[in-house]
């Protein structure tokens, strides 16, 4: 079966188990405990996946003169699309001012997520100080990009140009082929994952209460991501390609991408999915697959930075803060250039972006962004699901600006 349907069935039987055990206490605790660790799974395959492919791509690239096409292409479509969709959720608030709800976290100190915030900027500086790779390897599960900078040094002098790096070259290029296989695998049986992880999320929504007892909060983040997903993205895309590919037909062979990095609230989950659904369904170079997707997945946070503008809009309301034009337009310019330090800690981008793009406008809410805690689980799911959407479009666009990509026919699709 297509990874299209296996991934829509996964998240209904998993409503559907959520609504069976809905009032059993120890049935969250267990799906908890599962989602958490059949999650790590992605995290393992997707670390020697940067060590081999990333590597391999990066010569390849290299080898072939795309570097600048490359680059200039992932540039633009990760700093276009995180400044443009912070403007959706300002133009809803603005038409629509709502306040954030309360929670179960109402009133705890907000120095828990300061704290937290210091500690992940501080552990992923100290990693950057590269004293043993094989150590940043075994570490990477929090931090992939001591990794990638690593394997793209090794990729830029990994360039086939001479007999004595050839061998080595079609060595790596093997490696990168057998971890393209096990990506592969994880995409066709990930829906298990997914269904586990949706099964958590919706016990875990029935549980803390706040979607029951302020849907309207949650229903304008829901049509603020799909307006996002549906209208806004597929516009920049069609715009970038030239009007040359269909945007929807990228984002309906990505939905295995979208609701692994949705059902998990962490897109690195998604990261070997998104890189087998461009290769094998999307019909983009692994080359490129590999590139654009671990690039988009460090830097391309606009999904993070837009739901972090529509929680801070919010916050200042629930506050008791009066919010003007001007302030809506710098809080989402100061949420746009706070996402792109959210990689320090993946699963909870819109919470870090939120905090720093507080502090860069020195706003204080005396504890109150201590509540996004209660929600995280909903609020990054939906900035994991706009940031897998722009992922999946912008390795498409990668394809196209280089003119290798090729068209799959549907029974070849995963």
């Amino acid at each position: 079966m297509k990874t299209w349907f296996t991934y829509i069935a996964s998240v209904l039987f998993a409503l559907a188990t959520a609504f069976l055990f809905a009032d059993y206490e120890l049935a969250a605790i267990a799906f908890s405990q599962a989602s958490t660790y059949l999650l790590r799974i992605g995290t393992f395959i997707t670390i020697p996946l940067i060590a081999f492919s990333f590597t391999s791509a990066i010569a390849s690239i290299r080898k072939d003169k795309l570097g600048t096409s490359v680059a200039s292409g992932l540039t633009g479509w990760t700093i276009i699309t995180t400044i443009i969709l912070p403007i959706i959720p300002a133009v809803f608030f603005y038409l629509y001012p709502l306040s954030f709800p309360v929670t179960s976290s109402a009133g705890s100190s907000g120095n828990i997520v300061g704290y937290y915030v210091d500690y992940a900027m501080m552990s992923n500086a100290s990693a950057l100080s590269i004293v043993n790779p094989f150590n940043i390897m075994a570490t990477a599960s929090s931090v992939i990009l001591p990794l990638l900078i690593i394997s793209w040094i090794f990729g830029l002098f990994l360039n086939p140009s001479s007999d004595t790096i050839r061998p080595a070259y079609a060595v790596m290029n093997s490696f990168s082929e057998i971890m393209h296989k096990i990506s592969r695998f994880y995409t066709v049986y990930g829906y298990i994952i997914a269904y586990f992880a949706f099964t958590n999320l919706f016990l875990s929504i029935y549980v803390e209460k706040t979607v029951l007892a302020s849907p309207f909060f949650f229903i304008m983040l829901l049509v603020i991501a799909l307006t996002i997903i549906l209208v806004v993205l597929p516009l920049l895309f069609a715009i970038f390609t030239r009007f040359k590919k269909n945007p929807y037909k990228v984002l309906f062979l990505s939905l295995s991408t979208l609701i692994m990095a949705t059902s998990t609230s962490d897109i690195l989950s998604s990261v070997p999915i998104n890189i087998s659904a461009s290769r094998y369904s999307l019909g983009v170079q692994k080359r490129n697959a590999v590139t654009s997707t671990f690039f988009y997945t460090i830097f391309a946070k606009g999904g993070s930075a837009a739901v972090s503008t529509f929680l801070i809009l919010t916050l200042i309301t629930a506050m008791g803060g009066v919010i003007d034009t001007s302030s809506i337009i710098f809080i989402a310019i100061a949420s746009s250039a706070a996402s792109f330090v959210s990689f320090t800690s993946f699963g909870m981008e819109s919470v870090i972006t939120t905090y720093i793009a507080l502090k860069m406008l020195n706003i204080e809410l005396y504890g109150a962004e201590s509540a996004l805690l209660s929600i995280l689980m909903i609020t990054n799911g939906l900035s994991s699901l706009i940031d897998a959407a722009i992922m999946a479009l912008g390795t498409k666009y990668i394809s196209v600006k280089t003119k290798t990509d090729l068209d799959i026919p549907y029974k070849d699709y995963i």
